[in-house]
């Protein structure tokens, strides 16, 4: 019989093969040298066994012998997956390895936690660990190392990690989410595993509910009197911290701004909003408006059923710069009242999530946002020096260090918990009542002000009936308190009307108008001689030119006096035309006939000189002064059968297509318009 060549003893593949996951002293080590498969831990560092081959002598039949030998994968280290995580966010859900190393011949590595889809590179252990974690040098050992650590890894435990803070439905109860677990009917749960991230965002962070919630919750009264001599500031942080842990039931559609220049303390008052969630102050805010764009509707998004608040909006003296500002606010502001984040799409065409804001936004800044639109999704609360109340708000700020506000709004959120399924029903019923009850209160506003007073109000409401509940107030305090809520939001609601009415793109424009007119930017002429119009020639562009010239002597008398005296000088009157000629004036009819191209260029250029250009295009705006009756309407596109804004006119002896308004709008004999937006029933009249 042929004897068969023995392979010599392999020292790694004997100690593995007898090795058990125990130290030294028998006790159970993850670390201890195993073996899982073709992968094993030995020496501290991670091995492939890789199948070699041997041919058997002659005489033998001519089947392969295979021989294992060990490949070393990791140089300096082992590293294990302790535990699958489900990384939730509430807009998708992905897997991530918690993963735990140890150097061979040192202490322990930094635990990790990697997306899944960035494992099987294996980048990470030279991204986070350096060169205590050297990976060997093979073409192979990225793909064979990341599978080995999975199979070493034995029966990897799987949790879900919340990425987001409010409501979930979980085994079939409500649970409010923060950062310290989640507080449902019976109080905290932290078994329940909630991470927001790096930073401020990480201050979001509710204690148990207390046993004793009316120790706590009268603290949440003291922000309706934080601005005594501005209560719509106290009204409206009251209110919206009611009306943010209620996004669930009913999604909100608005935001808050407070506005005041600096020392106005709005930094101040919407810190002890937002202390109600966690351990903010005015020094912490989740966010600013620094902020990238896709930084903001993230962060936004994960501030679920919560108070978020964006500091500093104030626009800088670059042009550039600030249209870039209004352009990322417009972004946030619309994305919260249409309840959608911006679509966008992986580069295998398969759509990423969308985020957007899902709690209460609160704004700070020195400026307001462009646009009547988007002021129509704000409830604006301006604010000066000597508003705030500095001994209520120091009081606020005491109780935002305790924890009493956060522990305040702990005991309410317990409290709502086992109503929510029934709040869902009646919430979104009672608002729309509410609103429909007051729709001619608010028929000078934008028409989103009744859905914003109804919302808010009906959260208060709701807070109230806690705080009588729990013992805090009686129904005699309830009653007042509702009633002072509601007189001070109604007032809010009112002056919105002001901001929407300074940020309309139509009534801006005449204004713009207007001052091109008076600071001689452009003019009109006569539609008949192309001359100055008979009156009021200043409105128009025409400034009067004063030159003084001799009197050309004429007689023997003043020839023979020529020398000895001064001359004779005759002052003589005349109108000049100031800056570009932007159209005509027909004073029979009392109209004016602007050319659209240059009408639009110099109003545009009186705008961006003052820094806030004209947001929407030439054709929308001649579209929106039709809406309004402020363009005369007559004529009709032969293609189309839409309602030009350019009718034809007839000067000295061409037709040209103009714009054509009552004169009235520049020379101001016409203001009322502005507040009753009917300007075309006047304009009818003067033609």
């Amino acid at each position: 019989m042929t004897d068969q060549k023995k392979p010599p003893d392999n020292p790694v593949l004997s100690v593995v093969k007898t090795a058990k996951p125990v130290n030294a002293k028998g006790e159970p080590d993850k670390w201890a040298d195993r073996r899982t498969g073709d992968f094993m831990i030995h020496d501290g560092r991670v091995w492939f066994m890789r199948k070699g081959r041997d041919s058997k002598k002659a005489g033998d039949d001519q089947a392969p012998q295979f021989n294992e030998i060990p490949t070393a994968l990791t140089d300096n280290f082992i590293a294990l997956v302790a535990e699958q995580t489900i990384l939730d966010d509430g807009a998708k859900t992905e897997a991530a390895f918690l993963i735990e190393g140890k150097q061979r011949h040192g202490g322990p590595l930094p635990a990790l936690t990697i997306p899944a889809t960035q494992y099987q590179a294996m980048q990470w252990p030279l991204k986070h660990w350096g060169a205590r974690a050297i990976v060997e040098a093979d073409q192979a050992t990225p793909r064979r190392l990341a599978n080995a650590i999975l199979k070493l890894s034995g029966e990897i435990p799987i949790t879900t990690v919340f990425q987001h803070t409010g409501w979930r439905r979980i085994d079939g109860e409500w649970h409010y989410l923060t950062g310290s677990g989640a507080i449902h009917a019976g109080g905290l749960n932290e078994s329940i595993k909630v991470e927001l991230g790096e930073g401020h965002i990480s201050k979001y962070f509710l204690p148990p509910p207390p046993d004793q919630p009316r120790q706590f919750a009268g603290a949440l009264l003291n922000l309706l009197s934080i601005a005594p001599n501005n209560r719509a500031v106290g009204v409206a942080l009251f209110a919206g911290v009611a009306r943010a842990v209620l996004g669930e039931v009913l999604p909100i559609d608005f935001s808050l701004f407070l506005a005041g220049r600096s020392g106005s303390q709005k930094s101040e008052c919407a810190a002890a909003a937002l202390a109600c969630f966690g351990q903010f102050d005015a020094r912490s805010f989740p966010a600013n408006f620094t902020d990238t764009e896709a930084d903001l509707e993230h962060k936004a998004h994960q501030a679920k059923d919560a108070a978020f608040s964006v500091d500093d909006f104030a626009p800088s003296v670059n042009n550039q710069e600030a249209n870039r500002l209004h352009t990322k606010a417009e972004r946030l502001f619309r994305s919260v009242g249409n309840q959608a984040g911006r679509g966008r799409r992986n580069a295998d065409m398969t759509g990423k999530a969308a985020y957007f804001p899902r709690g209460l936004l609160i704004a700070t800044g020195e400026d307001l946002p462009r646009g009547a639109s988007l002021l129509g999704r704000l409830l604006v609360a301006e604010m000066k020096r000597g508003d705030v109340d500095l001994s209520t708000l120091t009081r606020l700020q005491n109780y935002a260090r305790a924890g009493h506000l956060a522990a305040a709004m702990a005991g309410f959120i317990q409290w709502l918990a086992p109503r929510i399924d029934d709040l869902k029903k009646s919430f979104p019923v009672k608002v729309r009542d509410l609103r429909d009850d007051h729709l001619k209160e608010f028929s000078g506003a934008h028409t989103r002000a009744p859905d914003l007073y109804a919302s808010l109000y009906s959260a208060a409401d709701l807070l109230l009936d806690y705080l009588e509940e729990i013992g805090v107030v009686n129904s005699i305090r309830v009653v007042e308190l509702a009633d002072s809520i509601d007189e001070a939001l109604k007032a809010a609601m009112r002056l919105q009307s002001q901001y929407q009415h300074q940020s309309d793109e139509v009534e801006r424009f005449i204004a713009l108008l207007r001052g091109c007119f008076s600071t001689g930017e452009v003019h009109v002429k006569s539609h008949l001689d192309q001359g100055p119009p008979d009156e009021k020639e200043f409105a128009f562009g025409w400034r009067e030119s004063i030159e003084e010239v001799a009197i050309p002597i004429t007689n023997q008398s003043d020839q023979a006096n020529q020398g000895k005296e001064e001359p004779k000088k005759q002052i003589i009157k005349t109108l000049v035309p100031r800056g570009c000629p932007i159209g005509w004036i027909n004073e029979i009819k009392t109209e004016i006939w602007l050319e659209a191209e240059p009408t639009f260029k110099a109003v545009q250029k009186f705008a961006n000189s003052q820094n806030e250009p004209i947001i929407i295009n030439r054709a929308t705006l001649w579209k929106r002064l039709l809406e309004r009756g402020i363009l005369e309407a007559n004529e009709t596109d032969s293609k189309t059968g839409a309602i030009r804004p350019d009718p034809k006119r007839t000067v000295a002896g061409r037709n040209v297509r103009v714009l054509v308004t009552s004169s009235n709008l520049i020379t101001g004999c016409d203001d009322d318009w502005q507040t009753e937006h009917d300007f075309k029933n006047r304009f009818k009249s003067d033609t």
